[in-house]
């Protein structure tokens, strides 16, 4: 069984209401239940969310109200799917697509994709490179000195570097049995697929907002 799980809790820090901030006249969470509707990839489609259900579309998904314990700043998404897995007796050989609102863009290829690779796979994530030089980065000794290291004078420059890659956000995808087993979605096999544009879009302040509003306009032109 493969089963959509998306998460959308009422309290964020950077937007008030996060994810029923609307695109295009569609909130965040509905257009996250509307890709996964219109995938028709999923046996189930999971909300789990302190939201009233009259606020976005619960038609057709299962809406699970979080216990209140999972709706504080300090609950984890692994707190999250363990309380899905447990109150819906979600079997172990069965996958999970974390579809977080917070990522409007999606690829149904990519998502087909994951499904498939998780036949072999622990998990799946989407990711982006990380674009910094990590050869860079500093420790602070105290509040006025950097710790000093050695760094080869090649590796001053970027491309000299192996690439680093960071989740954006976009896609998620586990194994049932790997996720209990590592209480993560990093454990095990791993399969990624490296994403661009609009897809590394994460909606955590009013900034990235305007981006992804923008960025649906001209998307469309």
């Amino acid at each position: 069984m493969i089963i959509a799980v998306i998460p959308a809790r009422k309290g964020s820090v950077g937007i008030k209401n996060k994810n029923l901030q609307k695109i295009n006249e569609i909130s965040l969470i509905d257009r996250s239940i509307k890709f996964a509707k219109e995938s028709n990839f999923f046996d189930k489609i999971i909300v789990t969310t302190d939201y009233d259900k009259s606020l976005f579309d619960s038609k057709n998904v299962i809406v699970r109200n979080r216990p209140k314990e999972l709706t504080t700043n300090e609950s984890t998404m692994v707190d999250v799917l363990e309380d899905i897995i447990e109150y819906y007796n979600i079997n172990k050989d069965d996958k999970i697509i974390l579809l977080q609102p917070t990522s409007p863009f999606r690829d149904n290829t990519i998502l087909n994709d994951f499904i498939s690779r998780l036949s072999y796979y622990d998990s799946a994530i989407t990711v982006k490179e990380l674009d910094i030089n990590y050869e860079l980065i500093f420790d602070k000794l105290n509040n006025e000195e950097l710790i000093g290291k050695n760094i080869d004078s090649k590796k001053t420059n970027r491309q000299y570097n192996t690439k680093k890659y960071i989740p954006n956000g976009n896609l998620f995808g586990v194994k049932v049995k790997s996720f209990l087993k590592y209480k993560s979605f990093y454990g095990g096999k791993i399969f990624y697929k490296e994403q661009f544009g609009q897809y590394n879009v994460d909606i955590n302040n009013e900034n990235d907002l305007i981006l992804a509003k923008f960025m649906e306009v001209n998307l469309w032109i």
